[in-house]
Parts: structure tokens; sequence; C-alpha cells
């Protein structure tokens, strides 16, 4: 086993159907937070049937820097969707696999019906 700094790792939660019908329902001065999907603030991103929001950063980030970032996430995520469960216990760390589109920014978010 090798270690590599030279990867996107991706935090973020799960959307449920709450969190999809309040990203559905945000005024355009919060969509900026998540609607790019080259966003700096929050990306929607799938992986399977799932969809995911949250941020993305570099490998090798101390877990200092990963608090302030799932607080972050929380933070925005509290703004958009008001009493949803945004806690940092909820949110998963994911690889990102630099092949996907995710990595380049891509079609791969939420686009609302």
């Amino acid at each position: 086993m090798r270690l590599t700094a030279n990867v996107k790792l991706f935090l973020g939660l799960r959307i449920d159907s709450k969190l999809r019908e309040a990203l559905a329902q945000a005024t355009p001065g919060d969509r900026k937070y998540f609607d790019d999907p080259n966003s700096p603030f929050l990306r929607v991103v799938s992986m399977g049937e799932d969809q995911w929001i949250g941020k993305l950063f570099d490998g090798g980030t101390s877990p200092t820097e990963i608090e302030d970032i799932s607080r972050n996430v929380s933070s925005i995520l509290n703004r958009i969707a008001h009493g949803g469960r945004h806690a940092p216990s909820l949110m998963r760390i994911f690889a990102v696999d630099e092949g996907s589109a995710v990595a380049l920014g891509s079609d791969d978010g939420y686009r609302p019906s």
C-alpha cells in the first residue's frame, strides 16, 4: 500500500428528499453556492443512484482543516435548507476518481426539474 497526496477528496452529505426540495427552492442568491459544477463552495455529484452535496479538497489535508471544511459545508447547507440535518457527524469523505467528471467539474451535478 502506498499513500499519495495527489488525489482530490470529497466531504459531503447524501441528498435526501428534504434537502433535494430545499435545493430546488433555493433563491438565486443561495444557488451560487451549489449550482455551478466548478463551484468553489459546494458541488453536487452522483455516486451510483445517490446524489451528494459537499466540498472538494486536496489529499494530505490536516484533520483541523477537515473540521473547518465540514463546518463550512454545514453552515452553507443551514443557510440553504433551514432546519435540515447537516451535522458533520452525518458527513462522509470519499476519494475522487481523477478520471471522473467530478474532478473536472462536469455535468454530473444536481439539476432541479
